[in-house]
């Protein structure tokens, strides 16, 4: 197998296992929403942002620094991998043990506290996952993580569904997600074991090594976190619950599409590494320029999409009490486009080793965030937030755009782009027209008529689409 079609069979799982997972993420969202409602829905989504910004910020840029360590010194693998998922476990028990003692100091309701302690165990898991995902990508194994993640969502769903037979209460509900993550966490070991050894390792010279490598992306993680994660927290302060819940519906679907680049950046990381490595300039630029495409081709039709469906998503998704939460929905898909474009941009500076200069802009992003949540979010809610995080996450890929430009001198080009914008657009006014179409059904034609017009236009790739669907 190529190593073109191997990449391309491997995204063809990960998108299977991560389309189960979608499902599964969207059918918990439809169950918790009318399960809880409004206000119920507001503390959940409160205690998991919360517990989120310490879960986010115990990376430290750990898993990066895995996955480029890995592809740059394979001779070293077994003890790279070892003393780094060793560090990572002592780091996650710090940060969010602490974390579970600090939200008793915030004036939130003792139910949203006694919640965030609980899912702190899920969060735990999850960090030592993230490290296991590292050598899944390395050898385009991703498929397997991808369907392990799924397997921890699907348990998450019906433990959740349990929880809901018997009528439990919020604290009770957050321990689904501290058995969806257990078995993600348990079922990747038992992949990752047969490729790699990883042990207990103390080798303290190689953790102030790696700490001082990872520093950049850890600091940039935080400033990330900044405008990624206090919107909802400062939202919790300023306005009632049942705003906060309406706003954390879509802002839910938001976070479980925008897992999507991540994973697929790091199915690209290593070949991206190595053709750097090599100064093989071509295949750099070549595996850059299909993967902001594929990205492309992802993000214009969801936000496109979302303007004429948004009302109609939100009521199937989230129920009736949640239909104000439609016109939200297009802005957090429009942020959740930027976020697509970033994550290539901000990947390759890790590549290129140049996290540093992208602090300042990482900075900036923090500031103008939280004075933009202070300023807007007191008069205008969760408008206000969601406008701050378009232009926020407009800013980071901008920025990171730019950086990379300057150390690469890579042009990309925009020709998929400006197809993909026209049949979006085309998409988008016969969504309008057919207004009156259920749900279902006029998500189908969107994706028809979208996917028809770029096969006609020549806007996809018809060679890659044979090697994703080719298994030999």
């Amino acid at each position: 197998m190529t190593l073109a079609r191997q990449i391309a069979h491997n995204t063809l799982w990960q998108i299977l296992g991560k389309a189960i997972g979608v499902a599964a993420g969207v059918v918990m969202i439809a169950l918790l929403t009318r399960y809880l409602g409004q206000t119920n829905f507001g503390y959940y989504t409160t205690a998991l942002a919360f517990m989120q910004f310490f879960g986010v910020l115990v990376d430290m840029g750990l898993y990066l620094i895995a996955l480029k360590e890995i592809s740059a010194k394979p001779e070293k693998e077994n003890s790279i991998l070892s003393n780094i998922f060793t560090l990572r476990f002592f780091s996650a028990l710090i940060f969010l043990g602490g974390a579970s003692a600090l939200i008793f100091v915030f004036p939130y309701p003792s139910v949203v506290k006694w919640s965030a302690a609980l899912v702190s165990l899920g969060f735990f898991f999850m960090a030592l996952t993230q490290i296991l995902t590292a050598p899944c990508q390395k050898y385009l194994k991703m498929g397997e993580a991808a369907l392990a993640e799924a397997a921890g969502r699907i348990v998450l769903l019906g433990a959740m569904v349990l929880l809901i037979v018997y009528r439990q209460n919020l604290p009770a509900m957050m321990l689904s997600n501290v058995s969806a993550t257990l078995v993600n966490f348990l079922i990747l070991w038992w992949v990752v074991k047969k490729t790699v050894k990883i042990t207990w390792a103390f080798d303290f010279h190689y953790w102030q090594e790696v700490c001082i490598k990872a520093w950049p992306i850890a600091l940039g993680i935080a400033f990330n976190l900044v405008y990624f994660r206090a919107d909802t927290i400062i939202l919790a302060v300023f306005r009632p619950a049942a705003e906060v819940g309406l706003y954390g519906a879509p802002y839910k679907m938001l976070e479980i599409i925008a897992t999507f680049p991540h994973m697929f950046m790091g199915l690209v990381m290593p070949i991206l590494t190595a053709s750097w490595l090599e100064q093989n300039l071509e295949r750099f630029k070549n595996v850059m320029q299909k993967t902001f495409d594929f990205f492309v081709m992802l993000a214009v039709p969801m936000v496109l999409g979302s303007l004429p469906l948004a009302d109609k998503i939100m009521k199937l998704v989230a129920g009736q009490q949640f239909i104000a939460s439609g016109p939200l929905l297009p802005i957090l898909m429009l942020a959740t486009g930027f976020i697509f474009l970033g994550t290539l941009f901000t990947y390759t500076l890790v590549v290129l080793d140049k996290q540093k200069p992208m602090l300042k802009y990482f900075f900036l992003a923090a500031v103008l965030s939280l004075i933009g949540y202070f300023i807007f979010i007191p008069r205008y809610s969760y408008f206000g937030a969601a406008w701050v995080t378009v232009a926020i996450e407009g800013l980071i890929a901008l920025s990171a755009f730019y950086l990379t430009f300057q150390l690469t001198k890579t042009k990309l080009s925009l020709n998929v782009f400006i197809k993909s914008l026209i049949s979006g657009l085309v998409m988008m006014f016969a969504l309008y027209s057919m207004s009156n179409l259920p749900i279902l059904i006029a998500l189908l034609l969107a994706v028809m008529i979208y996917g028809i017009i770029m096969i006609l236009i020549k806007g996809i790739d018809y060679q890659l689409l044979k090697n994703m669907v080719r298994l030999k």
